[in-house]
């Protein structure tokens, strides 16, 4: 299972990974994949009960289990992100990290876009792999 997660353009590109995952893109292969910011019913509530900066790190917990993969998207840095990060290391899960430290461009459009671009060769990369 994959877990992806951002904040505002980032997490709308978490949805978007999820469906090209879950769905027909590239190969019919599917992969186990949800983003942690779909459902806006448990966003709210969570963020109501736990505070925001530790939503995604509490989803991070409910379904992660060892061996699953964390995916986190950020072009601030931002601290629900590296929260939910670290919580999926300390469990044992393989993470992916991308923010302005290592996505390309010199404005938060240009990031986002690489962020896009890098996301769409790993969904390929890993269709294939299932392929093998």
């Amino acid at each position: 299972m994959i877990l992806i997660c951002g904040n505002g353009g980032l997490a709308a590109e978490s949805n978007h990974f999820a469906a090209e995952l879950t769905g027909k893109y590239y190969k019919d292969i599917y992969i186990p994949c949800i983003s942690l910011c779909a459902n806006e019913a448990q966003l709210t509530a969570l963020t109501n009960d736990i505070g925001w900066v530790d939503t995604y790190a509490h989803l991070v917990r409910v379904f992660g289990k060892e061996g699953d993969t964390f995916i986190g998207l950020t072009t601030s840095f931002a601290d629900n992100i590296i929260q939910a990060y670290n919580i999926a290391q300390n469990m044992g899960l393989k993470t992916i990290l991308y923010t302005r430290h290592n996505l390309r461009g010199k404005n938060v459009a240009e990031k986002q876009e690489d962020c896009i671009k890098k996301l769409h060769k790993l969904a390929i990369e890993l269709k294939e792999k299932e392929l093998k």
